[in-house]
């Protein structure tokens, strides 16, 4: 039996954090903040925080990570696994959180000693993408990229028997960052268990692995000793059954060519959730193997019933953009320091040749990271057959964009142009050099702030969307670029991920009961994949739930 705490992240933007409670073992995944005012933290138990064997950090933004530190100043004295890349980025999201936070007034709840003594474990020195690995005894994780960060990762665990996936902040539709598909990584997953460290040990054979990876009378030892011969073991009678499914009963797909028997099993396991309401439940029987069906599935579903493709946001935003433009106005692009800024910044190189490009040394900065980390781009090619490398060295050695460095080149270079566009650091427009930009443009009808992303309730950037009107002349607009999941992403994952619980997260409560009702209204996800050829979806429990809730897989 697995126990999940919503801490944050449940029914809400922002604080992401879920505790995983076995009967010996406690994960947490995500520990982060929900900006505005002094922010908020996630619901810690003051009496767990120090138990905790481990903690899972999928990515450096502050609503994923910038409570860490307080569980150290809690009394956690473990680990925080994660890769590289973002533990090379988490220093400034702690410093810009701390500043400010203290430059609006408030305090924080934590020392800079407590961000000191933060343990890291790097995922890619334990295992490499799509390799099994022992995490701490008796949990076995495996890790892929999500494209949303560079350095940002789902996680797949085996726990206690049971099978649970976290997605973290996830895009398929990344023009800049690669994505490991997790079915696919999982169903093709290089080993059992790492190399580096003991093997962990496993009650299932992974019977994908043994089929993509073993000769036929190869005879192969896994985790716990367990030896077989695949000559002897070809239909795989032999070995240890897993629960199954009757999703076309006594069959489970394979691939797209073989399928597998098993035999029957009991059925699994009821979960009960605490708050009554919260979960559309149906009775379901689970299968196998890892990739096929999962006990409980964490999942982003940030953009909730917004069912628009990154296509169609591309285009929302070349529409604004060119509007402001054909009327000499300016467009100023507040970003966070490193995401989406830097796909946007590409993008708009080619999309705009004949405009004037500023950006703020901060994004300049990101984009230098990128060229440290090639590991997490693409390997596509963009315009003039440029690979994105290439293309990420010319827009730092290129001449198309200008890069004020004093307030005197600022001002001079606001008054020299007219229809531009202008690319800040900070989202959320707290910081000093975001409001004055738009104090600079902000008695100007013809120009535009161009908001991309989530604005936290509250921040300046939440203001001047609310109610532009009170703050100055120039127009405020909304067009979100995607870098999180949205009704049609969240379709197809659980599609492709099935599993007996699926807990939606990442947007508020409202907008994840719909997307919920949406999901297993009666033919949303059943017809879908007839028109994939796929059959009908297996019956599921999808949750909606808030901080403080929990849930018994």
């Amino acid at each position: 039996m697995i126990k999940l705490n919503v801490w944050g992240g449940a029914g809400e933007h922002g604080r992401s954090a879920y505790l995983l409670s076995g009967s010996t073992q406690r994960l947490l995944l995500d520990c982060g903040v929900k900006k505005g005012g002094a922010g908020e933290y996630p619901l810690l138990d003051q009496e767990i925080v120090p138990q905790l064997n481990a903690v899972l950090l999928s990515h450096a933004h502050e609503d994923h990570s910038v409570a860490i530190p307080l569980l150290y100043n809690l009394g956690y004295q473990g680990e925080v696994w994660t890769t590289r890349e973002t533990r090379e980025q988490l220093d400034t999201y702690f410093k810009a959180w701390r500043s400010n936070t203290e430059r609006a007034g408030y305090a924080v709840p934590y020392e800079e000693s407590d961000v000191q003594s933060i343990r890291y474990r790097y995922l890619e020195q334990e295992a490499a993408c799509g390799v099994w690995f022992e995490l701490i005894p008796g949990v076995c994780a495996i890790w892929g990229r999500t494209g949303h960060l560079a350095g940002s990762v789902w996680f797949a665990i085996e726990m206690e028997d049971q099978r649970i996936f976290y997605s973290g902040d996830y895009t398929s539709e990344s023009m800049l960052l690669q994505e490991d598909d997790p079915l696919e990584t999982l169903r093709g997953a290089s080993g059992l268990y790492s190399t580096q460290r003991s093997k962990p040990k496993r009650s299932r054979v992974d019977h994908t692995a043994l089929r993509s990876n073993i000769a036929m009378g190869q005879e192969v030892e896994f985790a716990g000793g367990q030896r077989v011969n695949v000559s002897t073991a070809a239909s795989f009678g032999e070995l240890e059954q897993p629960v199954v499914s009757s999703l076309a009963y006594g069959s489970v797909a394979m691939d797209d060519k073989q399928s597998m028997n098993w035999r029957s099993a009991p059925a699994p396991k009821a979960a009960e959730a605490v708050a009554p309401n919260k979960s559309r439940t149906l009775p379901i029987q689970s299968m196998q193997p890892w990739g096929e069906m999962l006990d409980l599935a964490i999942m982003d579903a940030a953009y909730g019933t917004d069912r628009d493709t990154q296509a169609d946001k591309l285009q929302q935003l070349d529409h604004a953009i060119r509007e402001t433009i054909a009327r000499g106005g300016k467009v100023l692009l507040p970003m966070p320091v490193v995401g989406r800024g830097q796909e946007i910044m590409l993008w708009a190189e080619q999309q705009y040749p004949g405009i004037p490009l500023f950006v703020e040394q901060g994004l300049m900065k990101g984009m230098e990271q990128l060229l440290h980390s090639p590991y997490w781009l693409r390997e596509n090619e963009v315009s003039n057959k440029r690979s994105l490398t290439e293309a990420i060295t010319e827009c730092l050695n290129g001449s198309r964009w200008q890069t004020p460095v004093t307030q005197e080149e600022r001002e001079q270079l606001l008054k020299q142009h007219t229809a531009s566009l202008w690319f800040i650091p900070d989202g959320m427009m707290q910081s000093a050099l975001a409001r004055w930009y738009y104090s600079q443009l902000a008695e100007d009808q013809n120009n535009m702030v161009l908001l991309t992303g989530h604005v936290s309730e509250g921040t300046y950037a939440d203001q001047l969307s609310q109610a532009p009107e009170e703050h100055g002349k120039c127009e405020v607009r909304k067009v979100r670029y995607k870098v999180h999941q949205g009704w049609l992403d969240v379709e197809r994952m659980i599609r492709k991920l099935p599993a007996r619980h699926t807990i939606l997260v990442h947007t508020n409560r409202e907008e994840t009961d719909k997307l919920r009702d949406h999901l297993l209204s009666e033919d949303t996800l059943s017809q879908a994949r007839l028109n994939e050829g796929e059959g009908t979806m297996p019956d599921q429990m999808i949750h909606s739930l808030s901080p403080g809730d929990e849930l018994v897989v």
